[in-house]
Parts: structure tokens; C-alpha cells; sequence
């Protein structure tokens, strides 16, 4: 599979896609019509931006481009070049021309300094400071360095640029590294000097690290689109791995997406942990130590972690303790020291949640969808409401936590925070639940009155499991999950049902389907015996994610386009995933019409009845 991915096609066109394996922050964007390599960029602190642009450029017209996850290969009328990765922030450019290669050393315009730190015969080193665009950063620039190390060729250094003449043979190699934030000169020279003398060698060393990274587990389909989309899935999540400096120091930090979002957030990093912890569980791990690393002295885990600030309004779910529980049972039960790390953590965010978030009713509130992960969610367009999904977050940890304590021994906090979820699970129920109708409803923050919208969030009380008749909540998945008119349409699990007055297929949390969403209604089926359902549901929404092949971040549910950011690490965490429990089947399930669909849907569910 190695080889497969590294010689996978990419399109290193944009921001959201650039070329940077080995947990790198900086990227490097390709462009068929410019003759050599357009750009380095920065992915770091929550904002991607250019800091040469243009970067590499070899004499002569483009003949040819092409970018694989190995790296990239350009082409002229005078030049062959190719540039590889050999470490983070490391990599290799190598041509064989006619005349000099340009190496633009003028800075991009957000940098506000920029001067030559070193120069020797063969070794040249810029200093500078990028520019800030992000008004919630305390720093309003960036401190970084930039080296390059002449393995092959002549280097002359012009004002605004460095021509690099090639030797006899007509080759010129270039080293080339970058730092942000904590920089070092002297660590830049030895990343420059311990370059390999060759492109085989970087390929050797790229290859081990996407083995290390991948492991074992994961097996590709054996249809040509499904091989494709599953190893475009694997290599954006080994792409928007990032070793980054500061509060994200010592771990590796998986953004959801390196040009969109380059920053460790807690919801996304919940759901890119499904596939992470089936790769390496080394990487799991990190993605859970950020956060528990991060943890504020009250407990209160930030929506997102950066290298210098965190978001520091609001939190997100509290799906901590879901993501690592997932850990120690898929991945690693035997890490007593991280067991520990982590239930004190636990502990400590679910007293920040029953302190900083509750109501007269017992039960939490949400202002603003930024909070619960859905952004312009029409949940909250009357204000603060009694949150089903934060709520049903919550029960769900402080249940881990339990399970958690056990593990540990510590028997009295475990049946403390078990009579906590209880009794908060029983208070969804009295509060949030309407017998009548048979559903769970978001509910005002002030006056408890219960809202009339519905969406996917009603059916997380039965995945974190409140006190309700099993046939109730069985009906409840027949009458309202089930019904194609509401939820499952072709492309299932809008995030607004479909028979909705707000319902928008294209307008982000009002109507989309969007698949960390999906998943958990996936675990809430498998939960009530749902098998076959959930198997057609996983079809339906693999096939839409074939369809798009970009693995974007959110789907109309009409028509199947993809939305956003295009590789998207949750999405392609749900692919995987989807796609493992599909092939463990040995066979997809053949609904090829509405009518065979249909069948299939209540071949096993009791035939729906009034429960009153």
C-alpha cells in the first residue's frame, strides 16, 4: 500500500491541498502553467498564508507538470525538475538544466522584515517576520528562517532573488528548510546538512514514514474508485499531520485540514481519531494529548489549540472522553500512565461543564452553534437553547469517565460520575422529551419551552443511552430516522430533516449532511440491532463520498456535491471506517431501485404503531 500512496496523483494547486508529509507546517503549491515550483506557504495558527511566491522557477516554457504524494515534477524547454520531502519542513529540489534556476528570495507582502542571516559558499540563510491576519492572535507577526544548502551547482545571490548555475554534468540539487516561531539556526543547518545526496534516498525516507504512520491494518478495496478515494482518504490524513511549535509542542497535531484549518481542534480531532487510531495509535494518542495537555487550570478544553493561542470563548463537545475510551479499548488498554493523564482530565472538564453551563433545569446550555461544533445551526436562531447534543455529549463522558475510573481502580469517583450521567440523562428526558411525538426536542434556555425543529440531534439521547423504553426508542428510529421523507433519502442524515421549513440542502448546518453527524447515528443504529439498516445507510453515504472523490468537508443532501474544504480529515476518517466495516461484510447490499431500498429498510423493525 506504501507504494500505492506515494505514487497516488495529487493536485497541489491551492492551500487545502498542498504538498507537506512528514507533519511539516510548511507546504509546497504547484501550478501546470508556471515553469517550476509556485510557492511555499505556512500553515500555522489557525491561518495559511505565501512566504515565497513566487518560489522556484527553471528556464524555458512548461512542457510538463505533475504532482504525486511523493512530490512534484516539472518540466521545460530547458529544465527537468523534481522536489521531494526528506524530513519535517525538509526537502530537496533536483534539476538537471541548461541555465541557472531562480530561487525568489523576495518575501511574499505579508512579510514585514526580511534580511540575510548567513551566507557561506554553499549555505544561505533568510530571517524575517510574516505578518498576522488574524485579529484574534495576540502576535501580530511571526518569526521565521529559511536556509538553503547548494548540494550541486553555483550559487549567486542577486537582490530579490538567487540564481543556482548547474555543475559539468548540467545538475543543480538544493536543500531548502524552514522554521516559524521557535527558530534556530543552528537546528536549521544540521536539518540542511543531513540532507540525502539523492532523490531515492528522500523517497526512501518518505516511504518509511508513511509506513510508520499507516501500520497494518488498513487493507484498500479492490474496485479502481474505491482504491482511489481510500488511498486519497490515507494520504490527507498523513498530509494534515503537523508537527507544530509552542502549545502544540512535543506531539503530533492532526488539523482537519492544513489550508482551511490549521490548527488541533477538539470536534474535528474526535472523529479523525476513527481512522488515526487504526494507522497508528502513536498518533491517537498525540491527538488526545493535545488536548488534555491543553487543559485550562478549571477545566475547560478550548474549542481549538494553536501554537500561540487557543479560541477563548468557547469549548466544543465534550467528546474527550468518547475519543480516548475508543483509544484504550481499539488501541493501547495497557498505558496505566495515560489512563491516568487522562481521567484526571476528564474529570476535571466534566466539572467545567456542569459549572460553567448549567441552567435551573439540570441541564446545560448553548448559546452558539460555534460551541456544539454546528456553526449556523438554525437550533439557535431564537437564542440559548437546552442543547440536545451538548447534553447527550456529556452523559456519554462522564460514562467513559466511569468506565475509565474502573479501569483504574478507583471505584468510588466511577459510580460518582455514573449517578451524575444518570441523573442528568433522566433530566433530558423529562425536560427534552415529548411522549406524544416520540422525539427529543432542543428546548429554550430560559423558559424550558420545547422547540418544534427537527434534526439529527434528536436521536443522540438514545446514542449516549437516557432512560427510555427500548421500543420507544426503537419506534423513534422507524417513524422519524427511517422515513425517507424526513432523514433517509438517498443521501441520508441531513443535518436539518428534509420535510423542514428552514431546510436548505447547500447552506451549511441547515440541511447538509455532514459526516462526523452521520457516524453517530451509524453508532446509534448498530446500538438497537438496526444491522441491516445501518449496512444500506454506510452504501449510501460511502457512495457519495466515491462520487465527490475530494472528500469534502459536507454534502448537499440532494444532490451529493461536496462542500468546503476538500480533503477533509473527518471525512476521510469516516470513509475509512465505513469502508472497513463494508468490506468485513465481503459483499455491499444490493438495493438497486426505491423498492428493493425500501424493503430493506423494515425488513427487521416492528411495524410502527402509536405508543400512547
Amino acid at each position: 500500500m506504501v507504494e500505492k500512496i506515494l505514487e497516488l496523483p495529487m493536485n497541489y494547486s491551492t492551500f487545502d491541498n498542498s504538498h507537506s508529509p512528514f507533519g511539516s507546517s510548511w507546504g509546497i503549491l504547484g501550478d501546470p502553467e508556471f515553469p517550476g515550483i509556485r510557492m511555499l506557504a505556512l500553515h500555522y495558527n489557525r491561518a495559511t498564508r505565501a512566504v515565497w511566491n513566487p518560489f522556484i522557477r527553471m528556464p524555458g516554457k512548461v512542457r510538463h507538470f505533475e504532482g504525486r504524494f511523493e512530490g512534484i515534477r516539472a518540466e521545460t524547454e530547458s529544465a527537468e525538475g523534481e522536489l521531494c520531502f526528506y524530513d519535517t519542513d525538509a526537502f530537496l529540489f533536483f534539476c538537471r538544466s541548461e541555465k541557472a534556476v531562480e530561487f525568489f528570495c523576495e518575501p511574499d507582502v505579508a512579510t514585514t522584515e526580511y534580511w540575510t542571516a548567513k551566507k557561506e559558499r554553499d549555505i544561505l540563510i533568510f530571517q524575517g517576520y510574516s505578518r498576522n491576519g488574524d485579529g484574534r492572535d495576540p502576535d501580530r507577526q511571526v518569526p521565521f528562517l529559511n536556509g538553503m544548502r547548494i548540494l550541486k551547482g553555483t550559487l549567486q545571490q542577486e537582490e530579490g532573488h538567487c540564481l543556482v548555475e548547474p555543475d559539468r554534468q548540467g545538475e543543480i540539487a538544493v536543500a531548502v528548510t524552514a522554521m516559524a516561531l521557535e527558530i534556530s539556526e543552528e537546528t536549521l543547518l544540521e536539518r540542511l546538512k543531513s540532507a540525502p545526496g539523492n532523490g531515492e534516498q528522500a523517497r526512501e525516507r518518505l516511504a518509511k514514514w508513511v509506513r510508520d504512520c499507516t501500520g497494518e491494518k488498513l487493507k484498500a478495496p479492490g474496485d479502481s474508485r474505491g482504491r482511489q478515494i481510500f488511498l486519497r482518504a490515507v494520504s490527507s490524513l498523513l498530509f494534515n499531520l503537523t508537527i507544530a511549535p509552542g502549545y502544540l509542542g512535543g506531539h503530533v497535531s492532526a488539523f482537519p485540514n492544513r489550508g482551511g484549518y490549521p490548527t488541533h481542534f477538539l470536534w474535528d480531532s474526535a472523529f479523525q481519531n476513527l481512522a488515526y487510531e487504526q494507522m497508528n495509535p502513536a498518533i491517537a494518542k498525540d491527538s488526545i494529548l493535545q488536548l488534555t495537555e491543553n487543559i485550562r487550570p478549571d477545566g475547560k478544553i478550548p474549542q481549538f489549540v494553536c501554537s500561540t493561542w487557543v479560541r477563548p470563548m468557547d469549548s466544543q463537545p465534550a467528546l474527550t472522553g468518547w475519543m480516548a475510551m475508543r483509544y484504550f479499548e481499539e488501541a493501547d488498554g495497557a498505558d496505566r500512565e495515560f489512563m491516568e493523564t487522562v481521567f484526571r482530565a476528564l474529570e476535571k472538564n466534566n466539572a467545567w461543564w456542569l459549572s460553567q453551563r448549567m441552567t435551573r433545569f439540570g441541564l446545560l446550555s448553548c448559546g452558539d452553534g460555534l460551541e456544539t461544533g454546528q456553526d449556523d445551526s438554525p437550533r439557535f436562531d431564537r437564542g440559548a437553547i437546552l442543547a440536545l447534543d451538548m447534553n447527550s455529549y456529556l452523559v456519554n463522558q462522564m460514562r467513559c469517565t466511569a468506565r475509565l475510573g474502573r479501569k483504574l481502580g478507583e471505584e468510588e469517583k466511577a459510580q460518582n460520575w455514573d449517578t451524575r450521567a444518570d441523573k442528568l440523562a433522566a433530566l433530558m428526558v423529562r425536560y427534552l422529551y415529548d411522549p406524544e411525538q416520540n422525539l427529543f426536542f432542543d428546548a429554550d434556555a430560559d423558559t424550558g419551552e420545547r422547540q418544534s425543529l427537527v434534526t439529527p440531534v434528536a436521536f443522540l439521547p438514545l446514542w449516549c443511552g437516557v432512560p427510555l423504553e427500548e421500543e420507544r426508542c426503537r419506534y423513534m428510529i422507524t417513524d422519524w430516522l427511517l422515513d425517507p421523507e424526513k432523514f433517509f433519502g438517498e443521501i441520508p442524515f441531513p443535518s436539518v430533516a428534509y420535510d423542514q421549513p428552514c431546510y436548505n440542502p447547500h447552506q451549511w448546518w441547515r440541511g447538509p449532511v455532514w459526516m462526523p453527524e452521520a457516524w453517530l447515528i451509524l453508532e446509534t443504529l448498530k446500538k438497537y440491532g438496526f444491522d441491516e439498516v445501518r449496512l444500506e445507510a454506510m452504501r449510501r453515504l460511502y457512495d457519495v463520498m466515491i462520487e465527490d472523490g475530494q472528500l469534502h468537508e459536507l454534502f448537499d443532501s440532494r444532490t451529493g456535491e461536496g462542500m468546503g474544504n476538500a480533503q477533509q480529515g473527518w471525512t476521510a476518517a469516516v470513509f475509512l471506517r465505513i469502508w472497513q466495516e463494508l468490506g468485513e461484510t465481503g459483499t455491499l447490499p444490493d438495493c438497486t431501485s426505491a423498492a428493493a431500498a425500501s424493503e430493506l429498510l423494515f425488513r427487521n423493525c416492528a411495524p410502527v404503531k402509536n405508543l400512547l
